[in-house]
Parts: structure tokens; sequence; C-alpha cells
């Protein structure tokens, strides 16, 4: 049986579970023989289960099936320079486990990957998920990234990072396939494959130290192998405002970012120790969400800053439902945890004055409900929707009969 006609199918009942035969049929476009077949390589497999009956308007009820939740287990790992999160999922992306730790900083990549492993291992153990049915990790970090080599591509956090082997030197410490996979791209496949959204086509603004975006168009992730897709985070806003790090002026990431807020609220050495702000880079987010539970508060100072950035950010989320006849997006990222409502609700009002799918249909700006662990939810699904999936016979352990540990990557399907 096809990968691809395994994975849709997988995909489908993860989404939509439990569901019949009959329904995956009408759902997928593939025959009832295709569909027969597919069940029975599943079930041998032990990927997916019989979950009841439902009744069917004639004939016999019609059996349901459901995903193996204990089938295989994945890690979702999303790296940063300002904090860490680590997530433990079952195969049907429901999240067992999940830490947050301090980020990267200016440490050296190899003494943090040594520490990130035996963080994982510590979490593997405290959730009692047995490590034999451990399919690999998902390493979620911010692009433009050489997937097929593991490695980030800027000099960030440091220089150090700058092509260092990531996913090789990981899988090396954890004996796993580790996949690398761009930040705002993983949100958007919690997103899709979790149930936030209803839609087959929408985008996501992903916020954290920085400013990213994916873009999902009729079940499919927009994007290539440099994991560099829809930067909307580098979309000038103001060109005659501050260099940003890309080479550009007034980019969304410099004008509207955490960090731009924060150095704001930071330049008056008065409001820095009212708010108790940091300013250090590695605090950024820290000092981005005291900010935001001052605004929550009623803050003036707080709310003025937090809702000027929002308008700026808004102009960027219309940049990308227009570029892409986007009527959703998702605002996500830990910066948004408790500030997301601010920013949708700007997002909302300039969508609804200057996005061109709304002379079609309505549009919408949400913020996810788990905002602060997407990335790394996407990051374990990316690991279960990979053909890693279908290379290993149920019973062996994942980098047994799978490539070499630390080899190139295998090709994930799109979110």
């Amino acid at each position: 049986m096809a990968t691809t006609t395994l994975a849709s199918v997988l995909d489908l009942i993860r989404t939509a579970g439990p569901i019949s035969r009959v329904e995956l049929a009408q759902r997928t476009g593939l025959t009832a023989a295709t569909i027969t077949h597919t069940v029975r390589d599943l079930l041998g497999g032990g990927l997916v289960r019989e979950a009841g009956r439902r009744p069917g308007a004639v004939g016999s009820p019609r059996r349901l099936l459901d995903l193996a939740p204990d089938a295989w287990y994945a890690v979702g790992v999303q790296l940063s320079r300002c904090a860490t999160t680590t997530v433990i999922t079952d195969f049907t992306g429901r999240r067992l486990v999940s830490a947050h730790s301090p980020g990267v900083g200016d440490g050296p990549p190899g003494d943090t990957l040594t520490a990130l492993a035996a963080h994982v291992e510590q979490l593997l153990t405290s959730a009692a998920v047995p490590r034999e049915r451990v399919l690999g990790l998902g390493l979620v970090t911010h692009g433009p990234q050489d997937r097929e080599r593991g490695m980030i591509l800027t000099a960030q956090p440091t220089p150090a990072w700058q092509r260092f082997p990531l996913a090789g030197t990981l899988a090396e410490l954890l004996s796993l396939p580790v996949l690398l996979e761009n930040d705002a791209t993983a949100a958007a496949v919690s997103e899709r494959w979790t149930g936030t959204v209803d839609v087959r086509t929408f985008g996501v603004v992903w916020v954290g130290g920085g400013i990213g975006g994916g873009v999902v168009i009729d079940g499919e992730g927009f994007g290539g192998a440099g994991a560099n897709p829809v930067e909307i985070g580098h979309v000038p806003l103001d060109p005659a405002a501050t260099l940003c790090a890309c080479g550009n002026r007034g980019c969304a990431e410099v004008t509207a970012g955490p960090a731009a807020v924060v150095a704001q609220a930071a330049a008056d050495p008065l409001e820095r120790v009212r708010l108790r702000l940091s300013g250090h880079p590695d605090d950024t987010l820290t000092d981005f969400e005291r900010l935001a539970v001052a605004a929550e508060r009623g803050d003036d100072r707080a709310s003025r800053l937090l809702r000027a950035s929002a308008e700026r950010l808004a102009d960027a989320v219309v940049t990308m439902m227009n570029l892409f006849d986007l009527d959703t997006v998702v605002l996500s990222g830990p910066a948004l945890v408790t500030a997301g409502p601010v920013y949708a609700e700007a997002a909302t009002r300039a969508a609804g004055r200057g996005a061109l799918a709304r002379l079609l249909r309505p549009v919408r700006v949400l913020v996810s409900p788990d905002a602060g662990t997407a990335a790394a939810v996407g990051g374990a699904l990316v690991v279960l929707r990979s053909p890693l999936v279908h290379a290993e016979p149920r019973g062996t352990t994942p980098g047994d009969t799978a490539r070499p540990v630390g080899t190139a990557r295998p090709k994930a399907p799109a979110p």
C-alpha cells in the first residue's frame, strides 16, 4: 500500500475520528476496496483500532476507527534564545507532558543539546513512556534552515549556531531520529491536526522572540526545503525605521515584535524599574509577559505600547491574507499567551477594512488556545506524520531499522 495513501487515511482519522470506513472513502475520494486494504494494513500494524459502532441509516451499524494512542509516541522541542518548550505526545497528538525551561541564551550548541537530551530522557521517564515506542523528536527553531542537514542558516542566537549540525548531534545523543522544522510551520501543523481550525486553508503568525509565518493551503503546507517560506516578520512596514538583522529597514519584527516593545518600555529607567523589566535579550519573553499582564490589569503605559505593536502587526497580518487569499489567520506563540486578545482585536479590525477576502466571505483572526506550546506539539506531529511511521514495524525500536542516526532526515509530508 502506498505510503501517501496510508498517511492521508491516518491524517483523516487523527482529525475526524472515530470515523467509519464508509466516511473515509467519502472524504478521501478513495475506492471502498482501497480503504478496506488500507485499514487492514493499519489495523495489522497496530496504528488504528476499532472504537465501537455507529448506527447507519440502513443496514448494520458502521464500525468506527480511531488511532491507537499507544502505537507510537513522539517528542517535540521548541528551542529559542529566550525559552525552551518540550512536549511528549501519544500517536493521536495528545500532549502527555510538557515542560518549560530556559532558552539557549549565549550557550554553545554542543553543551545546550547535551543538557536538552538529558532533559528529554527525564521527561520520558516521568511520563512512563516505553522508550522503544518513541518514534523520534521534532526539533523546532527559527528559520531559515537547511532541514535536510538539520542546520540553522543564520548566526542566531550566536554565530556558533550557524550551520551547526543540530539534528544530527541530538539524534546521536538520544539514539532517535530527529527532524528539524520551522517554528511557525510547526505551529500550523499543530493548529491543523489538533483541530483548532475548521478550514483547510489558513495562515499562522507566530510571535515568540521574533515573528514568523506559516500558511496551509488546502491541507498542504506552503514552503520548501529551506523552511523559509512565509517570513512575515521581515515584511517592511516602515522603510524609515530601525535597521533589521535581515538587512531591511522597519520590518514587522523590529517595529512590532516583543523585543521592540520591551526596548521601548525599558528605555525609561523609571518605567523599567516600575514594571520590573530586565531588558536582557535572554529575558525578552519574560519582560514582554510582564508588560502583557500589566496591560491586562489596566496599566496605561503598558497598554499603549501593546496596542501600538498590535496595530503594526495587524498590517503584517493583512499583508499575509492578501498575498495568499486567506480568510482565516491564527495568532500563536509564547508572546501571545496573555497578549493574544489585544493583537487579535487589532488584526480583526485591520482585516475587516483591508483584507480583500472580506469582499467574498467572512474573515477572522483567531488566537491559538495553545499558543505557548503549539510549535512544540507541531514538532511532535511532524514526526508522527512522517514516513518513519510506516518504515518501522511495530515492536521494533526506531533507529534500529530506520536510517542511521544523524543522517539526512526523511522527507516528511507537508502539514
